[in-house]
């Protein structure tokens, strides 16, 4: 324990996989796809800035989830952010985070 804080616990393979691709391109908005924890379906896990996410549903085939993750990127560049979204991607572009 440091600083009083318990250390998270590492991501399972697949979903780290998933982050590195994300993270490796560098772009605001990103979307990876990847076995669900059972391994029976697939998921998709979004990036907007540094927060992470999933969508909610599993997918039965890769391409369903691919389309899923298409749809919400496309979903993300075409509308218009909030002013809270607008200015937490001036401070992440600013900082450099997408290194």
């Amino acid at each position: 324990m440091r600083n009083g804080r318990y250390p998270l616990p590492p991501l399972r393979p697949e979903l780290q996989a998933a982050h590195d691709e994300m993270d490796a391109k560098g772009d605001y908005f990103a979307y990876a796809v990847c076995r669900t924890h059972d391994g029976q379906a697939w998921e998709v896990t979004t990036r907007q800035g540094g927060m992470y996410a999933a969508l909610d549903g599993r997918y039965l085939d890769h391409d369903e989830a691919m389309a899923a993750g298409v749809a919400w990127l496309l979903e993300q560049i075409d509308r218009e952010p909030t002013a809270d979204e607008a200015a937490y991607r001036a401070l992440w572009e600013a900082q450099d985070f997408s290194r």
